[in-house]
């Protein structure tokens, strides 16, 4: 019998910023096995295949590198210096109800193998994807938690996965000599009973790893806008419009390996310096929809405007006129290339992560500056 979790009922008392509905928890839990309600996994790494060595820039706490059998307190570090046979690593967000729901049983996970005959041998570590260490230390210390966390806060380590389909997600790496291989993976939620046997079948060697040489391989892994190319011309030349604060023309720009902008034009045909992009996001929580909007920016790389178009916060609810207008009042003026996504001041209510997404996807788009014509 597995050992019994802090209950749900404690969790949610101690965290008054995640009111979890007992209906979606519900909702998640008839969910399949391996599948959340954001779709499909596709990733980088198929199966039997060397997992990258991911870097982080910390952990959390001091005492988490000693719990990763790092012999330090402090620093950067790779997956590949955590020793050990299995590696069981969970990238997950403080504002998924699933990976809130799912802390209490990882703890009872990482306690159990640290006091059991697969200490040393077992190792777990979290990842909180789009999120900063201050986010995470709240998060943990309002859970009561002691496994090792990490932060992603602009989504690398996510992206460099693939499309893990939502979170939380769940590898389990193992090693005998040389890199961590890809042995398992697992999207929603898992107990600590199932996380245990896993991690047993797969360090006794009872657990077949399979190559699967389809699995690899660079993708597009954002979902499908819905909008032909034409209506995405005509919603890129409204919000161009909508921006300037008169009707313009646009042409369409494209970028090699960047996807298109669109670039108004002067009065006399000539090409201005505003552009607008249509940009669209992976969920990162496993019963989250993607983001679809568009941003407007000038050649000094400065936001001039937001619009969304498709945009939920909790409970799948479309963002209203006040959301778009508060998040583009967060971004309007400010540089591209310098934007850092604080959840106190930038989010929209209830779509903190929605929010957070947004902000990573303009960041990225600095990148593009140096590309256009």
């Amino acid at each position: 019998m597995p050992i019994s979790p802090p209950s749900l009922d404690r969790a949610r008392r101690r965290c008054p910023w995640r009111q979890v509905s007992i209906a979606l928890v519900m909702l998640v839990c008839w969910l399949p096995p391996g599948v959340g309600a954001a779709g499909r996994v596709e990733l980088n790494t198929g199966l039997g295949a060397a997992f990258p060595d991911m870097e982080f820039a910390s952990l959390l706490a001091p005492e988490d590198y000693a719990h990763l059998g790092l012999a330090r307190r402090q620093g950067g570090f790779r997956l590949g210096e955590v020793p050990g046979e299995l590696l069981v690593v969970e990238f997950f967000s403080p504002y998924c109800l699933t990976c809130q729901r799912q802390a209490p049983y990882l703890e009872t996970f990482h306690q159990a193998v640290r006091g059991g005959d697969l200490a040393d041998r077992v190792r777990l570590l979290t990842v909180g994807v789009g999120s900063r260490a201050k986010e995470l230390l709240k998060f943990r210390s309002e859970l009561g938690l002691a496994y090792p966390v990490t932060a992603d806060p602009f989504f690398e380590r996510l992206l460099e996965l693939g499309d893990p389909g939502g979170t939380p997600f769940t590898v389990f790496l193992t090693r005998r000599k040389g890199p961590w291989i890809l042995a398992d993976f697992h999207l929603g939620f898992q107990g600590d009973a199932e996380l245990m046997a896993r991690s047993r079948a797969l360090v006794e060697g009872r657990a077949q790893v399979v190559a699967d040489p389809g699995a690899a391989g660079d993708r597009d892994h954002h979902p499908p806008l819905g909008l032909s190319e034409v209506q995405q011309a005509k919603r890129a030349r409204e919000f161009l419009s909508r921006v300037a604060g008169e009707d313009v023309r646009v042409v369409t720009v494209e970028v090699p390996g960047q996807g298109r902008v669109y670039r108004a034009l002067a009065a006399d045909g000539s090409p201005g310096g505003l552009f607008a992009r249509i940009a669209s996001r992976d969920p990162v929580c496993d019963v989250c929809h993607a983001v679809h909007f568009l941003f407007a920016f000038d050649t000094a790389g400065q936001v001039r405007g937001f619009e969304p178009i498709h945009v939920t916060k909790y409970g799948n609810e479309v963002w209203s006129d006040e959301d778009a207008a508060r998040l583009e009042g967060r971004l309007r003026d400010h540089t591209m290339s310098a934007l850092v996504f604080d959840p106190e001041v930038d989010a929209v209510t209830s779509a903190t992560m929605s929010s957070a997404l947004i902000f990573d996807e303009v960041r990225r788009t600095a990148a593009l500056l140096s590309l256009l014509p």
